[in-house]
């Protein structure tokens, strides 16, 4: 049910939790950190972040994973290759600062023709609206 997904220095270890069975889950986290120590790869705790996505109600959250003795901290939120999730995968965060970008980028202020607008929505707004379709999709 899990697998590790490399992108350059960013790994994710996506892990299905059923039942309240962490184990394979931890099993795994401690496999891979097992993996980079034997690879001579270090990994820096205070940048990981665990994200736990979870459509339950009234669910306690799991422990923090460990790695050495070292707690792993809990997001609620978390950029992922230019991607924001949230614990509820509902898309606010990721809309919030997609629109927080292109307000910072007013182009209508310079009064810019529409054909320029119309490249530029193409070119930032929907490639990245693209590029997280794939996360939205995923799991169909």
């Amino acid at each position: 049910m899990c697998h590790i997904q490399k992108f350059a220095d960013d790994t994710a270890i996506v892990g299905c939790i059923r039942d309240d069975e962490e184990e394979e889950y931890r099993c795994l986290v401690r496999d891979f950190v097992a993996w980079c120590h034997n690879n001579g790869l270090q990994l820096n705790t205070s940048k990981t972040k665990e994200l736990v996505i979870d459509f339950g109600r009234d669910r306690p959250r799991p422990r923090p994973v460990q790695i050495g003795t070292e707690e792993v901290e809990g997001v609620q939120t978390y950029k992922y290759l230019g991607l924001w999730l949230d614990n509820r995968l509902d898309w606010t965060s990721n809309m919030r600062q997609l629109y927080k970008k292109t307000q910072s980028r007013r182009l209508r202020s310079f009064n810019i023709c529409r054909k320029l607008l119309w490249m530029f929505y193409q070119s930032v707004v929907a490639s990245i609206l693209s590029y997280a379709v794939v996360y939205w999709g995923g799991g169909v």
